[in-house]
């Protein structure tokens, strides 16, 4: 664990990927004191299974009081819903949905000590249907709904929550399934972990309850909610395009 001139401190989970690393860096150039959590080891970072409650408990449950909780950690599943059985769709649930909800459990009660704050990254598949990636909008949308329920009841104990929607990110991310269907995987410009860690911590410290990071995450917020059938329509043409595929 670092050590924060400012007598902040933070918890990071999924901190060895690509976007955690960079929360961390970005906090502790802010003076947190920061925990990571991850099942891989990493700088700063305690290997531990994020969806495991006593696992995380051991880790977190004992602080004194507790700032910041960023959950970055999350699994997807790359083909169509029957590329995968159902123990992918359960790992990419555990990976994604519990691994965000083990660790809010075990932090609750140093947030509620410090009135501190909850960043849930989310994603555009959190929110709206993504072509390709079936289980992993199942789990996003799960966790997504669930910290949207707990703001008005973390509120009122001046725990704030903040959701953050990243559009897709450059490399992206970790699979439970290396064996599902290829293609097109993402459609408009991606960003870097760099600029989505960035806007975490910005989001951490700012007042906003949702922020929508890229063109695309935006797009798709206005688009899925007001024209649904023009944003499936387009986002299907999109990640089919290149594939050979014409289904439409």
């Amino acid at each position: 664990m670092t050590t924060g001139s400012a007598g902040r401190m933070a918890v990071v989970t999924g901190a060895s990927g690509r976007i955690g690393r960079h929360v961390v860096d970005r906090l502790i150039e802010r003076g947190y004191a920061v925990q990571g959590l991850d099942l891989v080891a990493g700088p700063h970072t305690q290997v531990c299974d994020l969806a495991d409650e006593e696992a995380v408990r051991a880790v977190v449950g004992d602080l004194p009081r507790l700032d910041l909780l960023v959950l970055c950690a999350g699994l997807s599943a790359i083909g169509a819903v029957d590329d995968h059985g159902l123990d992918t769709h359960r790992r990419v649930m555990d990976g994604t949905h519990f691994a965000a909800v083990g660790p809010l459990l075990a932090a609750l009660p140093a947030l509620r000590r410090a009135r501190g704050r909850v960043v849930l990254v989310g994603s555009v598949a959190g929110f709206a249907p993504v072509l390709g990636r079936p289980a992993y909008v199942a789990a996003k949308h799960a966790v997504t709904g669930l910290f949207t329920a707990l703001r008005p009841e973390l509120a009122a104990d001046g725990v704030r929550v903040v959701i953050v929607h990243p559009t897709f990110v450059t490399g992206g991310m970790g699979v439970a399934d290396p064996a599902g269907s290829g293609g097109r995987t993402t459609t408009g410009a991606e960003l870097t972990s760099e600029q989505v860690a960035q806007a975490i911590v910005e989001a951490a410290e700012g007042r906003r309850d949702v922020v929508l990071v890229g063109r695309t995450a935006r797009l798709a917020w206005s688009v899925s909610r007001y024209a649904p059938r023009t944003y499936t329509r387009l986002m299907t043409r999109r990640l089919r395009a290149g594939t050979g595929e014409n289904r439409e």
